[in-house]
């Protein structure tokens, strides 16, 4: 099992949370190539925080527009995408502790780091 930190903005969160599906485009595929089913992740908004946490169930390609920069342009931005159960949300996004990497929509995450805010 591997944890993982996955970035999106928390507009594309909402919408991702309720249909528990998360994507991320071509720039991404390597990292996302490695997720497997039954891995970690935490859910990080951009400019906002930890919003959860859950496992990956699934992942697959699907070029339905999702989100709404996607139905804007009329195809999908973001086709690899996860199937992904959440375990927890947070009413009031968790800060970002200072080791958490989300530079990328995809970052690795230690064990240790996933264990401390799943007991936030």
């Amino acid at each position: 099992m591997a944890y993982w930190t996955l970035s999106e903005t928390y507009e594309n969160w909402k919408i991702g949370l309720e249909k528990g599906v998360w994507g991320v485009s071509e720039k991404a595929k390597g990292l996302w190539r490695k997720i497997q089913p039954g891995d970690k992740a935490v859910f990080y908004a951009v400019k906002t925080g930890i919003i959860g946490y859950g496992t990956i169930l699934e992942k697959y390609v699907d070029d339905t527009p999702l989100w709404p920069q996607e139905k804007k342009q009329r195809k999908a931005i973001w086709p690899y995408r996860l199937k992904i159960k959440t375990e927890k949300t947070y009413t009031n996004p968790k800060p970002k502790p200072k080791n958490l990497l989300v530079a990328f929509a995809i970052n690795k995450l230690p064990k240790e780091l996933y264990e401390e805010i799943a007991n936030l």
